[in-house]
C-alpha cells in the first residue's frame, strides 16, 4: 500500500501557494505601475445592479439629479447649463487602485442597497496613457492613496463625457465571480 497523504499538510500547501500566487500578482502590479506612461496600471470600480459599469441608471444612483446617465455628485455639472460638465480635479468617478480597497468599497456601498441587490466589481487594465481618452485623467485621493478620481481637465458638453464613459465602460471587464448581494434593506 502506498503513503496515506496528511489531508492537513496539502490544504496547508495550498494556501501557501495562493498566497505565493497572490504577493507575485502584487509585485507584477507594483512593477507595471513603474513603467513609463503606466501610473495605474489596472483600476477597479464597484458596479451596483441595474447601473453600467460607468453610467448610472435613474432610480438606482443615489442621492441628487442624474443627467444622461451622470450623476451630478461625480461631476461637476454646470447650474447655468447643465448640457455641459466643468472641469474639477475634485469630482470624478470613483475608481479603487487596489482589489482590496474594491472589495471594502463594495461591502460599504452594499449596506445602503435593497436586500437582493447584486454589487459586483469591474476591472480597466490601463496599458499606457492612451488608454484614458483625451481631457481625462486619473488624480489620487489626498486622504486615501488607494481611491482615484476620473476626472475632466476641460469643460465639455455632457454628451461628449457620455461617449468618453461609455468608450471606457465597453474596456472595463465585470468581475462576476465575486459578485455581493445585499444582505439588509436600506
Amino acid at each position: 500500500m502506498g503513503k496515506k497523504k496528511d489531508k492537513k499538510k496539502v490544504f496547508i500547501n495550498q494556501l501557501k501557494i495562493l498566497e505565493n500566487l497572490e504577493d507575485k500578482i502584487n509585485k507584477l502590479i507594483v512593477e507595471h505601475r513603474k513603467l513609463s506612461g503606466s501610473h495605474l496600471g489596472i483600476v477597479f470600480r464597484t458596479v451596483i445592479d441595474p447601473n453600467e459599469p460607468t453610467l448610472y441608471k435613474q432610480g438606482h444612483h443615489g442621492k441628487g439629479e442624474i443627467f444622461e446617465g451622470v450623476r451630478e455628485c461625480d461631476y461637476k455639472i454646470s447650474k447655468s447649463d447643465p448640457n455641459w460638465v466643468l472641469a474639477s480635479p475634485e469630482h470624478g468617478l470613483s475608481f479603487s487602485a487596489t482589489m482590496k480597497h474594491a472589495v471594502n468599497t463594495m461591502k460599504f456601498l452594499g449596506g445602503f442597497q435593497k436586500k437582493g441587490t447584486k454589487i459586483n466589481c469591474a476591472y480597466w487594465i490601463l496599458e499606457n496613457n492612451e488608454a484614458i481618452p483625451k481631457d481625462m485623467e486619473f488624480v489620487q485621493d489626498p486622504d486615501n492613496p488607494e481611491h482615484y478620481l476620473l476626472t475632466i481637465t476641460k469643460d465639455m458638453k455632457i454628451s461628449d463625457l457620455v461617449f468618453k464613459l461609455k468608450w471606457i465602460a465597453q474596456r472595463m471587464t465585470t468581475i462576476d465571480d465575486l459578485s455581493l448581494e445585499a444582505y439588509k434593506d436600506a
